[in-house]
């Protein structure tokens, strides 16, 4: 039995390749065909992984060890860590999650599995060293996770046989795969007749990537719509001042990384804190942002962008809402638009314009020698993300898929 897995940074998913030659997404609990990427162990020793450790964390009211977004650190060397009373190494913390996959897609096949494919960014990181070693950790996680027989395989190339398994002519694609932390662009000839070929490396004519996807842009939003509210535009008197001045702090930059909350942490920026709070024309955002930071409420702040971003996607405005700071009083709540929030993401989306630029001289084509271009990820939901490829090859070459399993449905088919 032939496994695909999509380990994301945000979401994974595992597909089945049947033996009518479909691949079929695998539901490891009934009604869910993602799992968050996400590990928590409990303050009595409990350690779960996937959709169960998001609930787990919200039900000990974001007590414990949650670990997120782990294979964004692949390109990184990462001190051992402690989950549980247990200290593991990086690749052991990745490797377990991977078991977690391939014990629960077990539970769920009929008969042994015998090889899978694992999916991997064009790009883990822009210095080329740093990429061959998030490749070669992955592909000890891997192995250390029990696959005997597997192989990596970029994500743009698997969700373009995902596309391809809907074609009934040749076309030539451009693939735009948008995760939690990088996008991927691949440019690839695909038709029913390179089905089932062993060798398709000829197949992909170019691949470029940016690493930069959702979490970043989960930080250009907080930058264009809630910095404000956390104490940017607040005017403070200096020590040895007399006039008000407006109030800057790295903290305002640290903050758009909500994941890394936890290293802003410091009696230096407390003490700080302290004295603003006490010294600033208006207090509320000073507290807001204490508690953002030293309630460790990164996570949830990110679940709540997720969600809007969800809605933008379909409406505009949409509703913002945030009501964990524990204080009424702090507690936000406006409708956000997605033209501020284009605008916002400009920079970024820039990169992407790059980024697609460079695979298609690589592939020694312009935009009229693309027939179809194939988007998938939950940030390529994003009408201005969209707007990229619609802008520069028509609304009528788009195509998607399901957003969340059409890399996985590849990978069990490459």
């Amino acid at each position: 039995m032939k496994l695909g897995i999509d380990f994301g940074t945000t979401n994974s998913a595992i597909a089945v390749l049947g033996a009518d030659g479909r691949a079929r997404p695998l539901e490891l609990v009934p009604g869910e065909r993602t799992q968050r990427t996400v590990i928590h162990g409990s303050p009595d020793g409990v350690v779960t992984m996937g959709n169960a450790a998001f609930r787990a964390y919200q039900a000990h009211d974001l007590e414990g060890r949650f670990l997120r977004s782990i294979k964004a650190f692949l390109p990184h060397d990462v001190p051992k860590t402690t989950l549980c009373g247990k200290r593991l190494a990086f690749t052991e913390v990745v490797s377990s999650y991977l078991v977690f996959l391939r014990e629960a897609a077990e539970r769920l096949v009929d008969g042994p599995i015998t090889e899978v494919t694992v999916g991997r960014p064009v790009s883990f990181h822009a210095d080329p060293r740093k990429h061959a070693a998030a490749v070669e950790r992955l592909e000890q996680a891997v192995r250390d996770a029990g696959f005997d027989t597997f192989h990596l395989q970029l994500e743009p190339v698997a969700a373009a046989h995902a596309y391809e398994a809907t074609l009934d002519r040749e076309r030539i694609v451009l693939v735009g795969d948008f995760g939690g932390g990088t996008s991927d662009f691949a440019v690839l000839r695909v038709g029913p007749d390179r089905v089932g070929r062993t060798d398709r490396d000829k197949d992909v004519l170019a691949t470029s990537g940016v690493a930069k996807a959702g979490d970043v842009l989960d930080g250009r939003f907080l930058d264009v719509f809630l910095l404000d509210a956390l104490g940017r535009g607040c005017r403070i008197t200096p020590r040895y001042g007399t006039e008000a001045v407006p109030w800057e702090h790295s903290v305002l930059r640290g903050v758009q990384r909500l994941f890394d909350l936890h290293l802003l942490r410091t009696e230096e920026l407390a003490e700080a804190l302290d004295y603003v709070e006490s010294h600033v024309d208006d207090p509320v955002p000073i507290r807001r942002l204490r508690t953002l930071v030293f309630e460790d409420l990164g996570y949830p702040m990110a679940w709540s962008i997720e969600s809007t971003k969800r809605q933008l996607s379909e409406r505009d405005p949409a509703p913002f809402r945030f009501d964990d700071f524990g204080n009424p009083s702090l507690n936000l709540e406006r409708d956000v638009g997605l033209g501020a929030f284009a605008d916002g993401c400009e920079a970024v989306l820039g990169e992407y314009g790059d980024a697609i630029g460079q695979v298609l001289a690589g592939a020694g084509l312009d935009e009229q020698g693309i027939d179809d271009v194939f988007l998938t990820g939950g940030t390529a939901q994003l009408p201005f993300v969209r707007g990229v490829f619609q802008d520069r090859f028509g609304a009528d070459k788009l195509r998607s898929a399901d957003a969340f399993t059409s890399v996985c449905e590849g990978l069990a088919l490459s």
